[in-house]
């Protein structure tokens, strides 16, 4: 007789060894029992496993172990939701992400509503919380608004059953004739949502109105940190303008690197392009060199420093600074400390230490600030790498004999890492100011059923949405780098790229194949394209599959362990907060953090230029002014390629019929009804 397979045998087979993970939790032996005993199960976790977990922690709230427990519990549960395999052999927890593999003949429709399926448990929870279910009561009840009528958001919704009947009888139309009346059927117009304004017909905060359809994708909504541009894609051509689709121009993820070797970020790629002819090496040079005077100038370095020591750096003076810098972040983490037993003495929740300076008003005193001791390290350290860079840069005479002087860079360690450093800056710079990443794009219905999405993605580079994100942002003083340099400073708000990722790793129907070329369509003066840049085939790291009371239990755990509370989400502490809260949480139960936040499911990314030479002006190597398209120009060209098309379909028409105000609403109150949900990748 064959002996029974253990857990983890049986789950190498089905999912292969190297997708396997295992974490012994730090608990005491009877919480440790009973929390595996939980897990012991014949044929599979049974449906109200997750449940079973969240009941258990709730029980365990205190300090100390229990504290763990509680941790341990809410993360298993979550990661149950999400689609994980999860068992238990030798008290040691086993586990699979679900990642994107096919089994059983699936197709791409099938991985995508398994995908879509867990991130909707999360989704869930927050509709259930009772803040965001008042809120969409609220929004949603007709009452008396500042316009002096009645109104509710769904009046911001159109009818698919009018919509239909008038595609349908422009049907027969001529080829000219159709288009006319294709854009007195949809005519879209940029709304921008900012605090304060309201929709002209309903009376609505619009930032209220976006947080509504936000709320109708298919996972959680979460706030981001950093700049964020709220758009609504509005049709001029129906009765109170309802709402086609929602999008979110967002700060980037600082390090992609899909992204950073599209551009030319990384060295490798850097050399690669010049091996081939083509960067030309006294424009990478110079480039370089003035990217590294522009750094150097934005540090306020008179209080580190001696002014011949910024001309001529040695190592005496690298060695100095970075002695500086460590000596700072000690300092730092024992006001931290302190601050943290402070609040536990006295039997308080530890609130976040953030500093002097919470937002960019004008009475800061910059140069005081710059003193914090969190921007002491910051600037001791960053300014440490650039003058090496430039000790190196000199030593090699990138200045006067370019094309030498990188061939020398780059054959040896310490040029790799002077131009590393350098290309470091570029991305920053490019990042604060000349990048924004899609993080929310799509339609809502009944326009998701005409390729809306598509629409929206494209008038994301017209020129009406560009000057919105300027004016917003091109005179605001940036927290950060006014604390670095001691001085106000205002970063340029000049769009030159768009970025995303394909939610489900698989493909966007959404992004596939969408440009609109020039030569086609009349109103265009350039090809408007988004374009795959590359993928991330073995899956990344983020936190989109923990809840927020996980997350929380975590940042409780961090800070239990280090005594202090380390992340203060504060201005120049270091991007993606959550993320790290959650990293230094795992740490402290001691899980390989990597193993939970590696979700395993690739991303597809695109990107689209705004204008011809946007990636070379990312790399200072040129600078020609940014070309974009108008709505109007854009909308005209969608109708052409896509709406046209689609509008003919039979099947269409009939979607549409069952498409409107209640399907929208019924998203946001029957649990389960994935089908309805405005996706942004759906299409």
């Amino acid at each position: 007789m064959n002996e029974p397979k253990s857990s983890r045998e049986f789950l190498s087979e089905a999912l292969g060894p190297r997708r396997v993970r295992a974490f012994s939790p730090f608990l005491a032996p009877e919480e440790k029992e009973r929390l595996c005993s939980l897990l012991e199960f014949g044929d599979g976790p049974p449906p109200s496993f997750a449940d079973a977990l969240r009941d258990l922690a709730r029980q365990y709230i205190d300090d100390g172990s229990s504290q763990k427990l509680r941790a341990i519990c809410l993360l298993v549960a979550d990661l149950f939701e999400q689609g994980w395999r999860v068992s238990v052999e030798d008290e040691k927890i086993l586990f699979e992400p679900p990642g994107i593999a096919r089994a059983g003949g699936q197709t791409v429709d099938d991985v995508k509503a398994r995908l879509r399926l867990a991130l909707q448990t999360a989704r869930k929870r927050q509709l259930q919380e009772p803040s965001v279910s008042s809120f969409i009561r609220r929004i949603e009840r007709r009452a008396v608004r500042p316009t002096g009528h009645k109104s509710s958001v769904l009046d911001l919704i159109d009818d698919g059953r009018d919509l239909a009947r008038l595609l349908a009888n422009i049907h027969n139309l001529t080829a000219d004739d159709r288009q006319r009346a294709l854009a007195h059927v949809i005519d879209p117009v940029v709304e921008i949502c900012e605090t304060g304004r309201r929709c002209a017909h309903t009376g609505l905060n619009l930032i209220d109105v976006w947080r509504y359809f936000r709320h109708t994708w298919a996972h959680e909504y979460r706030s981001v940190p950093g700049r964020q541009l709220l758009i609504l894609i509005r049709n001029a051509a129906r009765p109170r303008h309802p709402v086609i689709g929602i999008a979110m121009l967002a700060s980037p993820v600082m390090r992609v690197n899909v992204r950073d070797r599209w551009i030319g970020w990384l060295r490798e790629e850097t050399k690669q392009r010049l091996d081939e002819g083509l960067v030309d090496p006294h424009a990478l040079a110079q480039a370089l060199l003035s990217r590294l005077e522009e750094s150097i100038q934005s540090i306020r370095w008179d209080d580190l420093v001696r002014p011949d020591e910024i001309v001529e750096p040695s190592e005496a003076t690298v060695l100095r600074l970075e002695q500086k810098a460590a000596g700072a972040a000690y300092a730092r983490e024992m006001e931290l400390r302190a601050h943290f037993e402070a609040r536990q003495e006295s039997g308080e929740a530890v609130p976040p230490l953030r500093g002097a300076v919470k937002s960019n008003d004008p009475s800061v005193n910059w140069l005081a600030s710059s003193e914090d001791l969190l921007f002491v390290r910051k600037r001791a350290e960053v300014l440490a790498q650039l003058l090496f860079a430039r000790q190196m840069f000199r030593a090699s005479g990138l200045a006067v004999n370019p094309l030498g002087a990188l061939e020398q860079l780059h054959a040896g360690r310490s040029g790799q890492r002077a131009i590393d450093i350098v290309l470091t800056e570029c991305r920053k710079a490019g990042l604060s100011s000349r990048i924004a990443d899609v993080s929310v794009c799509g339609a809502v219905a009944p326009y998701n059923e005409l390729l809306g999405g598509k629409l929206v993605a494209l008038l994301l580079a017209s020129e009406e949405v560009r000057s919105a994100y300027e004016r917003r942002y091109s005179s605001q003083v940036s927290v950060i780098a006014s604390q670095m340099a001691g001085r106000p400073i205002s970063k340029p708000a000049d769009l030159r790229i768009l970025t995303t990722t394909s939610l489900y790793g698989i493909g966007s129907s959404q992004y596939n194949r969408l440009s609109l070329r020039a030569k086609d369509h009349s109103d265009l003066r350039a090809d408007l394209a988004w374009k795959p840049i590359g993928s991330s085939l073995t899956g990344g790291y983020g936190t989109l599959h923990l809840g927020a009371e996980t997350a929380n239990a975590l940042r409780l755990m961090a800070q239990s362990r280090h005594s202090s509370r380390r992340i203060n989400n504060r201005f120049g502490e270091g991007t993606s907060p959550r993320l790290r809260q959650i990293r230094e949480g795992l740490d402290a139960l001691g899980l390989d953090s990597d193993t939970i936040l590696h979700h395993a499911t690739p991303r597809l990314f695109y990107a689209c230029e705004l204008g011809a030479g946007a990636r070379d002006a990312l790399l200072g190597l040129a600078d020609t002014p940014a070309g974009v398209e108008t709505v109007s120009a854009i909308a005209e060209g969608w109708r052409c390629r896509w709406l046209d098309r689609r509008s003919r379909r039979p099947e269409t028409l009939q979607n549409l019929v069952r498409l409107g105000p209640q399907s929208v609403q019924a998203s946001l109150h029957v649990a389960g009804g994935t089908d309805l949900l405005g996706d942004p990748h759906s299409e």
